[in-house]
C-alpha cells in the first residue's frame, strides 16, 4: 500500500506545525501597562483623574448631536468620548478652539488616545478618564496605541 509511507511524513509535518505554534505566552501576561500622571502635549493640555484636584467636577455632558457637528461659534467647548467594546464613541466629534475632550474608559483594559505629534493621553485605566484641551483649529486623527484598530477624529473649529 502506498498510504503507509505517507503516514509518517504527515505525522512529522503535523508535529512540526504544532510545535511551531507554541511560544512564550508569559511575556504578554507579565507586561506592565505604563501609567502616566502628567504628560507634555503639543498644542493641547492633558489632565487625568490622577492629576485632577479633589474639588474638581467632571464636565457637563454634551448631547450627541452637539458633539458630532458644529462650526465656529456653535461648536461645543466640551465633549465626551466613551471607550467601550474596544471603540471610541462617538468616533468623530467637532469642538470649538479652546475646547476640551474627555475620554472615559469603560472597558476592562487600559487604552490611550494618541495623535502622533499632537497629543497623547497616556494609559487610561479602566473606569478612569483623561482630558485634552485643543487650542489650535485643525483635524486631529487619533488611535489607541495599545489597539491601533481603534480610531477617532476630532475637528477643532
Amino acid at each position: 500500500m502506498r498510504t503507509r509511507p505517507l503516514l509518517p511524513i504527515a505525522l512529522s509535518l503535523l508535529a512540526l506545525t504544532v510545535a511551531s505554534c507554541g511560544g512564550d505566552d508569559d511575556s504578554e501576561a507579565t507586561a506592565e501597562t505604563p501609567t502616566v500622571t502628567e504628560a507634555t502635549v503639543t498644542e493641547a493640555t492633558v489632565a487625568t483623574t490622577d492629576t485632577m484636584a479633589d474639588d474638581m467636577t467632571a464636565p457637563d455632558t454634551v448631547a450627541m448631536e452637539d458633539m458630532t457637528t458644529g462650526t465656529g461659534a456653535d461648536a461645543p467647548m466640551e465633549a465626551s468620548v466613551e471607550i467601550a467594546d474596544f471603540a471610541f464613541g462617538p468616533a468623530e466629534i467637532t469642538i470649538a478652539a479652546g475646547g476640551t475632550v474627555t475620554w472615559t474608559n469603560t472597558d476592562n483594559q487600559a487604552h490611550t488616545a494618541t495623535s502622533s505629534g499632537n497629543f497623547d493621553t497616556g494609559a487610561i485605566d479602566p473606569d478612569a478618564t483623561a482630558s485634552v484641551t485643543f487650542d489650535e483649529p485643525g483635524t486631529y486623527t487619533y488611535i489607541c496605541s495599545f489597539h491601533p484598530f481603534m480610531t477617532g477624529t476630532i475637528t477643532v473649529v
